[in-house]
């Protein structure tokens, strides 16, 4: 080939024009995001929206079905379901995939805002959100200390909080088992009344002198002065001395209808670490960031906290997902580089020539390293899937050094010069290996392209193995050629490593010569039984399990309860406790740090218990074993609803995470109700059902006033 000479007898611009796009691919290799999965685009919207004090049936009534007739005229829904509550109402949009999300999410803000005005005017703002799986938290951690919870809760919120949010990559921070400051007025109804004095009259009066206007502007001279005003009210005192309003011109105030102190919100959350009062924080990521670098300097930044805490408190990580990531992707690039390591080897062992050998060990890093290019080009992370894409290609590329360095060698034995042994090569088979190269990206396109989440999960695999080829057939044209000009050597005499690797080498080109015979004397014996080592593998296949992504030991899981419906967060904390008690007795566990509660009113029935475990190499018990055993010493627990899972990696809020899911439909409530009951009682008796529970509840008990 034409171009395959030019490179031959141009080296130097061959060597510089394939190491400027290493560099390429070096520098990108650092700007890559680290991540376990592929990201994956979702198509769901979910719509919030928080009516604190209302019931559940108030709620439906006044917001969820607002929200349900509005959004139903958006085009391209595939699935839409609401989730209402005690001062909750969620509502999930599940979209087609082919829908483009953004657009979709912006259908969905504007058919909110046209219906707002209809919402009661006590709830919050509606709260639209697309589904993000990086919304996943990377990292928890729990400040603890011998303070009391105020004073826990001010570090957190004051130091801690303000720090991490601080750290480029940090999507935010949530913060759980915090209660803040709060001024609690406690209206006496006799005093009240005396005053002919109504409650709304307090609150008016709290509202309106409690504030801080703009004061305007001062010229003084040649001093142009901001006058603020102080009307914020800080101390109990202040609060007191509050004037609700003037009498026959004397001033009411404030301690004169009410006791006033200093306290706390009420108690919504609660967080715990092995038993011990805490407050959590739950940090993620920004989309697109790289897990793993913004963990670590979360991590950094909460050394450095720590010292500056006050005596008695400390910074705990209690949940670290960046860690199992970092673990995978280090792994994956390991078996990349002995895979590599072992193909050089390989050709060592059948060529036995150091420097045809060397001509696979710079081919093979240099593709690798110039896909990297292309993957930050594209926006592609380092993730388990281009990694085993670029482990698969290793074998791709080596094929193509060993096609271009055998005929070259062979060349060389007939006594051709080594450029013109390697022009010739390129001659004989460089468009065979262009052809075999585009036969192999013709089958890895397609699955890049395949539809459905599937097909977004598998683009990144798809296109790494197509650059890494692409890239292949380029150094296999070009640059091997070259470098086979430029080290292949022929030796007059070899060494004795040499002859018993010949006399091995010459006993297996023996042994498969008589076996090939032998086959191709019983040609229908060996079809025979090749079709019957097909069907038997047929027969197999079934018996294989599937799943979309595989079951991974990352020394950590989760058990979620839900306690009986009215559960204050005391008796719902009270029962975490003993479950608590009970995973302490599992072998291996390390840590457990518990949230009772959530960031809504009306969560306070749920806990998420997570569990701990050692590093592997210092426990015998894996994390499925664990898992079971847990099952197993909870189940006596039929009253509470607990499952048993491991840290969701894909997926995210608005989602249900359980593999399995039946949907029931009806007008009827109760009848619904009867039927999801049963069905629940006749899948846990069904063998291979574990943690099996229905998103029906009772309704709250209320107290008419």
């Amino acid at each position: 080939m034409k171009l395959s000479e030019t490179a031959v007898q141009r080296p130097v611009l061959t060597l510089m024009v394939f190491s400027a796009l290493i560099v390429f691919g070096m520098v990108a290799y650092r700007t890559l995001g680290v991540a376990l999965y592929p990201d994956v685009d979702i198509p769901v919207v979910t719509v919030t929206v928080t009516y604190e004090g209302a019931a559940p049936h108030t709620v439906e009534t006044e917001v969820t079905e607002v929200l349900e007739e509005s959004l139903s005229t958006i085009s391209g829904i595939k699935s839409m379901r609401s989730e209402t509550s005690e001062g909750l109402s969620q509502v999930f949009l599940e979209f087609e995939l082919k829908r483009d999300i953004d657009i979709a999410a912006q259908d969905v803000r504007d058919k909110v805002s046209s219906v707002q005005y209809e919402l009661p005017s006590e709830a919050e703002a509606p709260i639209i959100e697309k589904l993000d799986p990086d919304a996943t938290p990377i990292l928890g951690i729990v400040l603890a200390g011998k303070g009391s919870v105020r004073d826990i809760s001010e570090i957190a919120d004051d130091i801690v909080k303000p720090a991490i949010e601080g750290i480029d990559g940090v999507g935010g921070v949530q913060l759980s088992g915090d209660r803040e400051r709060e001024v609690r007025i406690w209206l006496r109804v006799n005093d009240l009344t005396s005053y002919n004095l109504a409650a709304q009259d307090v609150v008016d009066a709290l509202r309106e002198g409690n504030i801080e206007v703009p004061g305007g502007r001062l010229e003084a001279g040649e001093s142009d002065l901001v006058v603020k005003t102080k009307g914020k009210l800080n101390d109990v005192a202040d609060f007191r001395r509050m004037v609700i309003t003037r009498r026959n011109g004397h001033a009411i105030r404030l301690e004169q209808v009410a006791y006033v102190e200093d306290g706390l919100e009420d108690r919504h959350s609660l967080a715990r670490l092995n038993g011990q009062l805490a407050v959590s924080l739950s940090v993620r990521q920004q989309s697109g960031a790289n897990m793993v670098v913004v963990a670590n300097e979360v991590k950094a930044t909460l050394d450095k906290i720590r010292d500056s805490l006050p005596e008695g408190y400390d910074l705990l990580v209690v949940q670290d997902n960046s860690a199992f990531v970092e673990r995978s992707v280090d792994e994956a690039q390991s078996e990349l580089v002995r895979g590599a390591a072992l193909a050089v080897l390989v050709i060592l062992l059948f060529l036995r020539s150091i420097r045809g050998s060397l001509v696979a060990a710079v081919t093979i890093p240099a593709t690798i390293v110039s896909t990297y290019a292309f993957m930050m080009a594209f926006g592609f992370t380092l993730n388990t899937m281009t990694l085993l894409a670029l482990t698969i290609s290793v074998g791709m590329v080596i094929d193509d050094s060993i096609v271009v360095l055998e005929n070259t060698w062979r060349h060389m034995q007939e006594g051709k010069p080594r450029l013109h042994a390697a022009v010739a090569a390129m001659d004989e088979i460089g468009f065979a290996v262009i052809a075999t190269s585009l036969s192999i990206a013709a089958v890895f396109v397609p699955v890049a392209f395949m539809d459905g989440l599937i097909g977004q999960f598998f683009f990144e695999f798809g296109m790494t193995i197509t650059f890494t080829v692409i890239i292949s057939t380029l150094i296999a044209l070009f640059l091997s050629p070259m470098l086979c000009s430029q080290l292949l050597k022929l030796s007059a005499s070899h060494g004795r490593l040499y002859q018993i690797s010949e006399n091995l080498l010459t006993g297996i080109e023996s042994l498969y010569s008589w076996v090939l015979g032998v086959a191709l004397r019983a040609r229908w014996l060996v079809v025979l039984v090749a079709m019957g080592v097909f069907l038997a593998s047929c027969t197999l296949l079934p018996l294989i399990g599937k799943e979309f992504t595989p079951a991974a030991d990352e020394g950590q899981f989760q058990v979620q309860l839900e306690a009986p419906v009215g559960s204050s967060v005391d008796r719902t904390a009270k029962l975490a406790g003993q479950v608590e008690a009970i995973l302490a007795t599992l072998p291996a566990v390390e840590d457990i740090y518990t949230t009772i509660g959530g960031q809504y009113e009306g969560q306070t029935t749920v806990a998420q218990v997570m569990v701990r475990m050692v590093d592997r190499s210092q426990r015998a018990t894996s994390q499925s074993k664990a898992m079971e055993l847990a099952r197993e010493r909870l189940a006596p627990y039929s009253h509470l609803r607990i499952t048993v899972d491991p840290i969701a990696r894909l997926g995210g809020g608005g989602m249900r995470s359980a593999p399995v899911q039946y949907n029931l439909r009806g007008d009827d409530l109760n009848q619904l109700t009867q039927i999801a009951d049963t069905l629940v009682e006749t899948l846990k008796a069904t063998e291979g059902f574990v943690d099996v529970n229905t998103t029906s509840q009772s309704g709250k008990p209320e107290r008419p006033c």
